[in-house]
């Protein structure tokens, strides 16, 4: 074994891809209550608030790892091969920060109870749900030799401007592959903003 022989332990312990260090979440929920509960603000008399939410939900997360190549890759075309600069997972992306937030309403609707039937209740949510309210990029995935998710190093590479000089149109060649190898997915979604109803019953 290697401890008999004298040796040192050769395990080695990397990160997993989806390892996150830390992450913090922090969710604030205020609701209105309705009749003798309500005590918010009345207009003309009329609970306007009652039964009605706000729900934000706030998340800040360190980036996950990746592993970072010292050779400059081809990667709009898919040619080349990348070699490992440090350890397997040895670079993290950038940190990620998302805040959440909905806005809803509950009608308390009843159906039925003529003719001797019993009244059924039922329940309308209404909720207006916005997602990454400040638009904040988030970086998911980038390209290993420059860390960046819009520039994979290629078209600055020196050892590459001669092939690049000799496309048809170096320049349009230079424009199309930066929009090929800027990749949406690796970026988080943007703000988004939903209308929409719930139906319990």
């Amino acid at each position: 074994s290697l401890i008999n022989a004298g040796q040192n332990n050769l395990r080695t312990i990397n990160p997993l891809n989806y390892d996150q260090r830390h992450r913090v979440q922090a969710t604030f929920d205020f609701r209105y209550g309705d009749g003798k509960d309500y005590n918010g603000p009345m207009l003309f008399g009329k609970p306007i608030f009652q039964r009605t939410g706000l729900n934000v939900v706030n998340i800040l997360g360190s980036g996950i790892p990746y592993s970072a190549s010292s050779r400059v890759v081809n990667e709009g075309a898919g040619i080349g091969q990348s070699r490992l600069e440090g350890s397997i997972n040895g670079s993290r992306l950038p940190w990620q920060f998302t805040t959440d937030l909905q806005l809803d309403r509950d009608v308390p609707l009843s159906f039925g109870g003529k003719d001797g039937d019993k009244a059924r209740s039922a329940n309308l949510n209404i909720y207006l749900l916005v997602t990454n309210v400040f638009n904040t990029q988030n970086i998911t995935g980038v390209w290993r030799y420059t860390g960046s998710p819009d520039d994979d190093g290629y078209l600055a590479a020196p050892d590459f401007q001669n092939e690049i000089d000799l496309q048809t149109d170096p320049q349009s060649y230079r424009e199309l592959y930066a929009l090929k190898v800027d990749n949406p997915f690796f970026y988080g979604a943007p703000r988004t903003i939903r209308l929409g109803v719930r139906f319990d019953f």
